[in-house]
């Protein structure tokens, strides 16, 4: 289902940087994670990222990606964990544009 949503999986990926960084599941850890993916994918797909966690919460998909964080087992990211995990690379774009 959410496979054909986000076809790009760019909020998929961003967890998976999440985990392969070594950064902390907190504000601090959320906003270093969105400076270092700027700097590696860039802000056009930073930007992308943005549309398609803007879309998600819309639809309120969180439990997809839960799934996610399971199949990848990933600690310390509940849903609560990744919504703020999205709130902050919203906040992060917003500072940026």
């Amino acid at each position: 289902m959410a496979d054909n949503k986000y076809p790009e999986n760019y909020l998929e990926h961003y967890i998976v940087s999440f985990s392969s960084t070594g950064q902390t599941p907190d504000k601090i850890g959320f906003e270093n994670l969105a400076r270092l993916y700027i700097d590696i994918e860039g802000s056009g797909t930073f930007s992308e990222l943005v549309k398609e966690i803007q879309l998600i919460k819309e639809n309120d998909d969180w439990s997809y990606f839960d799934e996610i964080v399971r199949d990848f087992e990933i600690k310390d990211l509940s849903t609560n964990k990744l919504k703020e995990m999205a709130d902050v690379a919203i906040t992060v774009f917003m500072e940026m544009t």
